[in-house]
């Protein structure tokens, strides 16, 4: 018994030197790794008490003096390493080889994460206490900002947490398809005294999901988009292609309330409206209506007027008093660009955009089916600004005879091109005072509303530039970047024929090849 316990200070210093590393590695100092600690700690406590005797005799021999310059010398290289490691952990350098970007945070997330001023609090309910790539995720964020703090948490060993935090959802679901188990939770974040709540029960969670909740979690209110209804408009509530219902989550995801808005009903814009959104009016409003819209400007908001071309109305008098002008043509694109969305000219795509907030590092392409151009024009309007945010290639032009069906370049009446597709306009309706800063309208005209519908939203960087447009409408604009994107599925499906040589591939040929050349081997050595 005397001997067990006289090796109990070398178990307690390697229990106390791993909870140290662990600590130094993943920064999680948790029941575990404390627990580890303190029964090193008693290990070595009680090893050093039942060597006593033989260490105070030992203390003046020259081995001794060895032996104790060697334990420094170990101790002082697991500190060293400790050390790197903990320093590693706070100043992370990722080097991210995957093809889609993986295991990089999107420049939005990056944009939340540097906005955190005070502590943010995660905790992840999951069966078994652990999710691996919620994990990795998790890390990946903290890396960026240590006010982050994390935690996982079994809620079947800890129900009592769970049932003060409202978790129900979590469990195991099996995909029908593939047969592949997947871990499904609740996620809890906490900051400044608010919550906010993820749940998800037959698919991951994603950086799309954490990055949406800190976003909603960092408003201390909500924000309403008007969506104006009346003229026979893109409506928030249709999820078949040509629905507006993608664009309606994509806002509710950042924040934002979502609610429709009749004019000739309400005969004013709601006073809580960050802004309203007209997508695709195909009857001409009232011009009551556009006057309350010009009223609900005038006081510092903020309007997205979306018009198609003929004989779709294009509000080109409303628009001229702001100091743009809505072309009657249709833009087509004769680079060849159309063909990649298996459409024709009739479908200009945009690969270069203009230096604004909302274009800010966009690189995306995005692309406007059936459109008209607009422009500033060439009368000013005192005090608005008008500035384009993104044009066609040269390679097109605004056909102004849309009645003859044909599609041919002509000097004298057509619009060459390159063409302005959107522009953004803001005027200041309140100078700045000792009060408060200035208040400015800001209005975004677009020639085309199909570029936002359900199926060309998530297209290329569609959805991000609706997106963004309506965050600057909203004087939003740190959620003005590009937003995470949905992992890429990269499996490789193999025929049965491809398998069948890839397994004999694996399990005869080269096996085979590495046993003959070890078979030569040997025989030459033998001679």
């Amino acid at each position: 018994m005397n001997k067990f316990l006289q090796k109990l200070d070398t178990l307690g210093l390697l229990l106390v030197v791993g909870a140290a590393l662990y600590y130094s590695v993943t920064d999680v100092w948790d029941k575990w790794t404390l627990g580890l600690a303190i029964a090193g700690a008693v290990f070595f406590v009680v090893g050093i008490a039942a060597n006593y005797r033989q260490i105070m005799e030992s203390l003046g021999k020259r081995s001794t003096k060895y032996a104790t310059n060697y334990v420094v010398s170990v101790l002082l290289v697991i500190a060293l390493i400790a050390g790197l490691n903990f320093i590693g952990k706070r100043h992370v350098k990722r080097f991210d080889l995957t093809a889609s970007g993986t295991y990089t945070l999107a420049p939005q997330t990056l944009q939340m994460l540097g906005k955190l001023d005070k502590e943010l609090g995660i905790k992840a309910y999951f069966p078994g206490g652990d999710y691996p790539r919620l994990r990795d995720l998790l890390v990946n964020y903290r890396a960026h900002n240590r006010r982050l703090k994390y935690e996982f948490i079994d809620p079947d060993k800890q129900p009592d947490m769970a049932k003060r935090d409202g978790v129900t959802v979590y469990g195991t679901f099996q995909n029908p398809f593939t047969g592949s188990t997947l871990k499904f939770g609740t996620v809890i974040l906490q900051y400044g005294g608010r919550t906010e709540k993820i749940e998800k029960r037959s698919e991951e969670v994603r950086e799309e999901d954490l990055t949406n909740a800190i976003i909603k979690i960092q408003r201390s209110g909500a924000k309403k988009i008007y969506f104006i209804t009346g003229h026979g408009e893109k409506d928030t509530g249709d999820s078949e292609r040509g629905g507006y219902s993608l664009a309606k989550k994509g806002l509710e995801d950042e924040g934002f309330q979502v609610e429709t808005l009749n004019l000739a009903r309400d005969a004013k814009v709601p006073a809580d409206a960050t802004a309203i959104v007209m997508a695709g009016p195909t009857t001409e409003p009232f011009p009551q209506e556009m006057q309350f819209i010009a009223d609900y400007l005038n006081n510092g908001g903020g309007f997205l007027l979306m018009v198609d071309p003929a004989p779709s109305p294009g509000l080109e008098n409303f628009a001229k008093g702001w100091g743009v002008k809505v072309d009657n043509d249709i833009v087509l694109d004769v680079s060849g660009a159309g063909r990649l969305m298996g459409a024709g000219p009739s479908i200009p795509l945009v690969l270069q955009y203009e230096n604004h907030r909302i274009t800010d590092r966009f690189k995306s392409m995005t692309f406007f089916p059936l459109a008209r151009s607009v422009e500033a024009s060439k009368e000013t309007v005192t005090g608005v600004t008008v500035e384009p945010l993104f044009k066609t290639n040269p390679n097109s032009w605004g056909e102004t005879d849309v009645k003859s069906g044909e599609a041919t370049f002509d000097e004298k009446n057509d619009i060459k091109g390159p063409l302005t597709l959107a522009v953004a306009v803001t005027k200041e309706v309140k100078p700045a005072s000792d009060k408060g800063p200035a208040v400015k309208a800001r209005m975004v005209i677009v020639g085309d509303s199909d570029f936002a519908v359900n199926s060309y939203f998530g297209a290329q960087g569609n959805g991000n530039l609706f997106l963004n447009m309506v965050s600057w409408l909203g004087s939003e604009e740190d959620l003005i970047s590009i937003r995470p994107k949905a992992p890429e599925d990269r499996r490789i499906i193999l025929t049965q024929s491809q398998q069948s040589m890839l397994r004999l591939l694996s399990v005869v040929i080269v096996p085979g090849i590495v046993l003959v050349a070890g078979i030569v081997v040997w025989t030459r050595r033998r001679r």
